[in-house]
């Protein structure tokens, strides 16, 4: 016979939530029975075919879009632009201005007039604006438009964070964000062998052009698509009948959110920011995120230093973003199985840290250590992402809380690259020992502050079982019923 979930509302109606501060209330089995897990399964697989496929080529054209500009320097991009001293750095620093800054207000826009138009809009955007490079004639024409593209980009990868987790649990969320997220690492070796093959075109065009205009082109014929096909809501979905919808609404009051479909409540919303964890969790975004721009910005740069033909160069980034890719996957899925991420996300960083330090040490000339180095750090360094947002949105069970959380530490995370954009400086060329240093010791920083977290979460989980008697982890307390987050005595820190 199936077994059976109960629903939190059966026992937690949201008018009675102040009931549940008495842990004598909580019955030893907090699921009960309102639907089984066959139907719950049934739901996440529907999910998976029609939300995940469309995602992931939403977030591998955002990445294109945005990691491509180190190809097109590998080309002659700056030559031909008259690119002044560092104007690589400067215009990197640019995009990244608007990119971080425009991150909470693109999502709160988000939670204010819904995904359906946020997320097909964006890609609108910054896929035009990719397109226009091909028009840039001055270092100050390329500047304009990363600017917008940084402000059409900006809200976008925020968003689809927030859109998946109005549709799967706290425990399933790791693997979903990852199914998109890894295109951060793939599209590295997607842009690498558009690029391989597009450099060696006979064209009117520069090959770094067409470069733009392929994936700018691809970008606003997807969005096109997107608006049309994606779910906007498990209420709104056409694949989904009565029964289905209301077992999906259940789900999620069992282990996501506190209520579903809620408007937009501002009080609500930057409510975070009297939570000192949320400062932590902030810290430790900045960190990653230095590691992910390197990763992302100055692959091609650092592999440079091997001297290779611009082919070459080019074609051996494929490798390193493949396993990348590799590692964030079975990270991401070992995080959800045995449902833990602080101690996943710090074995990432200290992947990023140990490739670092071997760049460091050995000599320019060392090309096998030093491509070792590079698959370290590329193993490393886009991990982080998922389970850095997976993490804290699974110890907020508020939408408008997770939106706000998901805005800022990706303004954090993103803030990353104007720091590695302002260190991987010419002058530290090829070998870029300096700039390599100091990013190790960040990550370093890094996993100081997550192991500490950690250890305060579990330390805290105890002492709230100890005082209650009982032995819950964060899976055995419905989130409709946390309304106060942490304030709550029956709140279990997800870590």
């Amino acid at each position: 016979m199936s077994q059976v979930i109960r629903t939190a509302s059966e026992t937690y109606p949201e008018d009675k939530e102040e009931a549940l501060h008495k842990v004598e209330e909580v019955e030893p089995d907090v699921l009960g029975h309102a639907f089984t897990e066959e139907e719950s399964r049934a739901i996440v697989r529907k999910f998976d075919w029609h939300i995940l496929p469309f995602i992931w080529w939403c977030y591998l054209f955002n990445s294109l879009d945005r990691n491509n500009v180190s190809n097109a320097r590998s080309d002659g991009m700056t030559t031909d632009l008259h690119f002044p001293k560092n104007g690589y750095g400067t215009m990197l620093s640019v995009f990244y201005v608007p990119f971080c800054v425009l991150v909470v207000p693109g999502v709160m826009l988000t939670r204010k007039i819904g995904p359906r138009i946020t997320i097909p809009g964006y890609m609108l955007g910054w896929g035009a604006m990719a397109m226009i490079n091909v028009a840039c004639r001055s270092f100050a024409s390329v500047l304009v438009v990363r600017l917008l593209l940084g402000a059409f980009e900006a809200g976008f990868a925020a968003s689809l964070i927030y859109y998946l987790t109005t549709f799967y649990t706290r425990g399933e969320l790791g693997k979903r964000i990852a199914a998109f997220y890894s295109c951060n690492a793939i599209s590295g070796a997607f842009s690498g062998l558009i690029a391989y093959g597009v450099f060696q075109m006979d064209s009117k065009l520069q090959g770094w052009q067409i470069l733009f205009l392929i994936e700018g082109a691809f970008t606003v014929a997807f969005a096109a698509l997107v608006a049309f096909v994606l779910p906007w809501s498990p209420a709104k979905a056409r694949f989904l009948n009565e029964r289905e919808k209301e077992v999906a609404r259940l789900r999620i009051l069992n282990d996501g959110s506190t209520k579903t479909d809620t408007k937009f409540d501002k009080k609500a919303f930057f409510k975070p920011l009297s939570d000192w964890k949320f400062y932590v969790f902030g810290s430790i975004a900045l960190c990653y995120g230095i590691a992910a721009a390197v990763a992302g910005n100055f692959l091609t740069q650092i592999i440079g230093r091997f001297h290779y033909s611009t082919v070459k160069t080019n074609l051996f980034t494929v490798a390193p973003y493949i396993f990348g890719t590799l590692c964030l996957l079975i990270t991401a899925w070992s995080s959800d199985y045995f449902r833990e991420r602080g101690l996943h996300l710090a074995s990432s960083l200290v992947l990023v840290f140990i490739g670092c330090i071997i760049l460091v040490a050995i000599p320019v000339s060392s090309t096998g250590a030093g491509y070792f180095a590079v698959f370290l750090i590329t193993g490393g360094a886009f991990t982080p992402s998922v389970l850095f947002h997976t993490w804290h949105q699974c110890n907020d069970p508020t939408e408008d809380g997770r939106a706000f959380r998901v805005g800022t530490f990706t303004f954090l995370a993103n803030a990353g690259g104007i720091v590695s954009a302002n260190i991987f400086l010419d002058k530290w060329a090829p070998g870029y020992r300096i700039p390599l240093a100091i990013t190790a010791g960040v990550e370093a920083l890094g996993l100081i502050l997550i192991l500490g977290l950690r250890a305060y979460m579990t330390l805290d989980n105890r002492r709230r079982n100890r005082e209650q008697g009982v032995n819950y982890s964060s899976k055995d307390v419905p989130t409709q019923a946390l309304s106060e987050g942490p304030a709550n005595p029956l709140f279990r820190h997800f870590h």
